[in-house]
């Protein structure tokens, strides 16, 4: 009998001492060529696997690039805000209550605004949720998106880590004739068990708007 209280009360601590303890959130980032584009997604996750934020950052091959972040809350969306990356682009922004019904829904242009329609909400929301589902498979494949500048034919991570990268022969002479034409460079990458693909490479900084755990 003593030795029955003795070990249900170990379990006991035990399992009060992992309830305590909970995992700190983290940011994982991944991407994947989209049709005519590439995607890139940022998703910052609590330690039990809820969702707080999200951002995605779509790039077509043709055409101009949209940024969209997502706010969570309790797990559930409560918050899409989408941006064309262009002087005055068009603005969408979608709130929803605590029984995920619309509560703001507009979208901004150059000199007026209008409100989203029922279309428009609902494809929002498949968006977000097609998004994340497609990040959480990638995470589960352990594949990461990674960007960085180059520099005099050096690759520095956007965490200042210098990097030496053995893409296909495709893309490194792709990446080499981007060099080539001079100007500053950016770059976005994944890494994979398979090895590495090269998503993306443009005159702009990606650091300086790239999400961080701590700010995002």
């Amino acid at each position: 009998m003593i030795r029955q209280t003795i070990i249900a009360s170990i379990v006991l601590l035990l399992l009060t001492g992992c309830s305590s303890t909970r995992r700190p959130p983290v940011l994982e980032a991944n991407g994947y060529i989209a049709d005519q584009g590439v995607m890139r997604i940022w998703r910052k996750v609590s330690g039990d696997g809820q969702p707080i934020g999200m951002m995605s950052v779509y790039t077509p091959y043709s055409g101009d690039t949209i940024a969209t972040s997502y706010e969570y809350t309790d797990g559930n969306l409560s918050l899409v805000r989408s941006t064309v990356q262009v002087k005055d682009g068009q603005r969408t922004v979608l709130r929803l209550d605590d029984q995920g019904n619309p509560s703001f829904m507009q979208r901004q242009m150059v000199g007026y605004n209008e409100q989203l329609s029922s279309d428009d909400i609902l494809r929002l929301q498949y968006e977000e949720q097609k998004i994340r589902n497609i990040s959480t498979s990638l995470s589960a494949g352990k594949i990461r998106l990674y960007q960085g500048r180059i520099h005099n034919g050096v690759i520095t991570t956007c965490a200042g880590e210098d990097v030496r990268l053995n893409f296909s022969q495709p893309q490194q002479a792709w990446l080499e004739r981007r060099v080539r034409n001079g100007g500053k460079l950016s770059l976005a990458w994944l890494s994979a068990p398979r090895g590495l693909e090269l998503l993306l490479v443009a005159n702009e900084d990606f650091c300086q708007w790239e999400p961080t755990l701590e700010i995002f």
